[in-house]
């Protein structure tokens, strides 16, 4: 017994080394010596962060367990989505975002498709989760969370190219082949990368590209504590009954921190508090959804409805009073600050003018025509 016990412990221990890990190939390449190993997690959060609005519904609930949160930004920082510049377009200077998603593929396949984009790996995914978990990883986490357009009922080539019509209109977009119901779907894309790198070159299209073994592992892209962690934060964010307060009201409430301020494209008005609330992340953390044209939360008998974030101020220890804006109260609002200093500025410019030109008039009078008139002269 203890002979045969030593043998299955020896056979799962090989089966679980000879595990393929799950390759990821980013374009534009990035320069890596050996492409590092992460887990799932870790990767899952690359791909949202990817694919989200400017990162938007990316925050610390999000980190792996076990994973740093240090090491989890750095990761990111590297491998992600540039972040846009200070005074950038926003959304509109960066490029389109694409993540390609293959799976049940076999080692062959994996050379070939190496083969055929002509590019190592960025980094692999150790202990890939169970074929099955890849559809929940689109249809319940990215597509739910993020909004994307979905690419599974686009051709590789539709997908390729972002101002195809599948795109509909969207920043982003993810899709999902087989390996094994499709055998020349990796001919299609080899076919494509030259113009995927050419549109990376220009600045329009980043794009993933995972290759996933066939696995049965029990491994999951999320863990169900961290699950856990997020639903419970958005349930306390959600249930807060924040009372109705006047804009100059100030709240010390600190709000959930996140590693990625939501932004993006929001619309002015939205038809029901729940997704005023969920679009905008509860405004930012900054304020509250609210009616634009009174009435019940929620009636559908008072009029037409429109909900939009009413930003309020927040005071934190030792910063003073800080008043947020934007159609999500992400941006901070220094109009106040600004048309003070501009008004003092322009105060003192307007003084400053005044008093060089009474100075050049009164330097412009002319003189009396006798000047020693009623002087008389010494003897």
């Amino acid at each position: 017994m203890k002979l045969t016990a030593g043998i299955v412990a020896a056979i799962a221990g090989c089966a679980t080394a000879a595990q393929q890990s799950a390759e990821v190939f980013i374009v534009p390449a990035i320069d890596a010596a050996s492409p590092p190993a992460v887990t799932p997690g870790l990767a899952r959060l690359l791909f949202l962060q990817r694919l989200s609005s400017n990162g938007r519904g990316l925050n610390q609930h999000d980190i792996p367990n076990g994973v740093d949160t240090e090491k989890a930004v750095s990761f990111l920082n590297r491998y992600g989505k540039t972040t846009p510049t200070l005074f950038s377009d926003g959304e509109s200077s960066q490029p389109s975002q694409l993540i390609l998603m293959l799976d049940e593929m076999s080692d062959k396949h994996m050379k070939e498709l190496r083969k055929g984009l002509g590019m190592s790996p960025s980094f692999t995914i150790a202990d890939p989760p169970a074929d099955k978990a890849h559809k929940d990883l689109i249809e319940l986490d990215i597509l739910y969370r993020t909004g994307v357009a979905d690419g599974n009922k686009c051709s590789v080539q539709q997908v390729s190219n972002p101002i195809e019509d599948c795109w509909d209109g969207k920043a982003s977009a993810v899709a999902k082949y087989s390996a094994n119901e499709d055998s020349e779907i990796i001919q299609k894309i080899a076919k494509q990368i030259k113009q995927i790198i050419q549109l990376a070159k220009s600045g329009d299209l980043e794009t993933a590209i995972i290759a996933l073994p066939s696995s049965k592992s029990s491994n999951k892209w999320t863990d169900e504590q961290q699950e856990l962690r997020r639903r419970q934060a958005e349930q306390v964010m959600s249930a807060i009954d924040i009372p109705e307060a006047d804009p100059e009201t100030t709240s010390s409430a600190t709000p959930n921190p996140v590693l990625f301020a939501p932004s993006g494209r929001i619309p002015p008005c939205f038809d029901s508090e729940s997704a005023c609330n969920k679009t905008t992340q509860n405004c930012s953390g900054h304020g509250v959804c609210k009616n634009k044209y009174g009435g019940s939360d929620e009636a559908e008998n008072d009029g037409p409805a429109c909900f939009a974030c009413h930003c309020q101020a927040t005071r934190e220890k030792g910063q003073g009073v800080t008043h947020w804006g934007g159609s999500s109260c992400s941006k901070q609002d220094v109009s106040v600050p600004f048309w003070l200093f501009a008004g003092f500025t322009i105060f003192m410019v307007g003084i400053l003018s005044m008093s060089i030109g009474l100075l050049f008039n009164v330097g412009e009078e002319k003189l009396p025509g006798v000047i020693g008139a009623g002087v008389s002269r010494s003897k």
